[in-house]
């Protein structure tokens, strides 16, 4: 079971299948690149306020689960195309 905290965008970004790479982020200095302690609570407090289960994702999951065309075909081609340009790391020594 995947559990999903995000909202699930049912729109397919041209980009995300074009095989584009994205744009690298713009680097960050240490001092900016930091987590405090107060920001840190303010998002697990932010957390705790969202129920477990949403009931929205998991009615559009349950919709494209018996959906015969999604994910769109050529979403599929494009995957496969990007697993077999992949190296397996896993044959590196």
């Amino acid at each position: 079971m995947i559990n999903s905290t995000s909202k699930t965008d049912p729109h397919v970004r041209p980009e995300a299948i074009a095989g584009k790479p994205s744009p690298a982020p713009a680097p960050q200095s240490p001092e900016t690149d930091r987590l405090s302690a107060a920001s840190q609570e303010s998002l697990q407090a932010a957390l705790r306020q969202q129920p477990e289960i949403r009931p929205d994702v998991v009615a559009l999951g349950q919709k494209l689960a018996v959906d015969a065309d999604y994910p769109p075909m050529k979403i599929i081609q494009e995957l496969s195309k990007m697993l077999i340009a992949m190296n397996d790391l896993s044959e590196k020594s």
